[in-house]
């Protein structure tokens, strides 16, 4: 007789509404649009579902994993840099759109100690990209044509190992892209959306739409010679990763009404929609 045993995908708690791990330097641009905003407040409880109304995020979490011998800096000291970088980056008086689990203005926070190493480290994000893959409902090519990845009463786990176009549509579930994630339009979409391998999210402007859960962004993948090599962006294993965190993308430079809320209940919905994996395998003899 064979036996198996299985079990649900674990993900790490996010420590934040978006989390941006790596060196952002001058990487990351947000909207002067007024509706725009990343809350790290979780939404209301929900008695139906049993969730909600959890501890605050901050809006947005730094992280890095390895110091800079260059200055002598720690990767603690490293991580507040991106820290500052973000702030500076907020648009002038737009800084009160950015609001969560501190009464400062705006609460973006350097998190590289509330996070493990699957959060942390290029080893433990690439872990994180295989769990993702192994629990996939669907799987996607480079630039697939498509506007929606389940619904909130039917999430999927999707993988797209490339770039991505999102929006016009709408998802839920788990979403994860190697590639560069470019958003448009009006979207929505309710879990978790990981964009880790090349690390690049671009969002255009115009539009309306939100993000309700969690956004991970960091980069991770050798893409050194692309497209004519083989790259972590489109065959993301362990032979193609950076020796440490590399400089993400968050540019959000277009206008429009769009945001990301923190939701313990997207995110917990978002597991759900993860298939079985099998983790052992034994034979017995009876």
């Amino acid at each position: 007789m064979i036996q198996y045993d299985v079990a649900k995908l674990a993900l790490p708690p996010l420590p934040s509404a978006l989390t941006i791990a790596g060196p952002t330097n001058s990487t990351v641009q947000f909207p002067n649009s007024n509706p725009y905003n990343i809350i790290g407040n979780d939404v209301p409880y929900d008695p139906v579902n049993n969730c909600g109304g959890g501890a605050a995020r901050p809006a947005i979490g730094t992280i890095q994993d390895a110091a800079d011998p260059s200055t002598g800096k720690t990767a603690l000291q490293v991580a507040s840099d991106s820290r500052n970088n973000i702030i500076n980056a907020l648009p002038s008086g737009r800084t009160g759109n950015y609001t969560g689990a501190d009464s400062c203005s705006p609460d973006v926070q350097n998190v590289n100690n509330k996070v493990n190493s699957n959060l942390s480290s290029v080893e433990g994000l690439n872990s994180l990209v295989q769990e993702i893959q192994h629990s996939v409902t669907t799987t996607y090519g480079d630039n697939p044509t498509i506007s929606s990845f389940g619904t909130v009463a039917n999430p999927q786990v999707t993988v797209v190992d490339g770039d991505l176009t999102f929006g016009p549509g709408s998802g839920a579930g788990i979403l994860l892209v190697t590639g560069k994630l470019t958003l448009s339009g009006t979207f929505t979409f309710t879990g978790s959306i990981y964009v880790i391998g090349k690390g690049q999210v671009v969002a255009g402007g115009g539009g309306s739409g939100q993000i309700t859960g969690g956004v991970v962004v960091a980069n991770i993948g050798d893409n050194t010679g692309c497209p004519n090599s083989p790259c972590y962006t489109t065959n993301p294993t362990d032979k193609s990763l950076l020796p440490k965190l590399g400089t993400p993308t968050y540019d959000w430079s277009g206008g429009g009404g769009n945001g990301i809320q923190y939701s313990s209940c997207a995110l917990k919905a978002a597991l759900g929609a993860a298939n079985f994996t099998v983790i052992a395998r034994r034979e017995i003899t009876y």
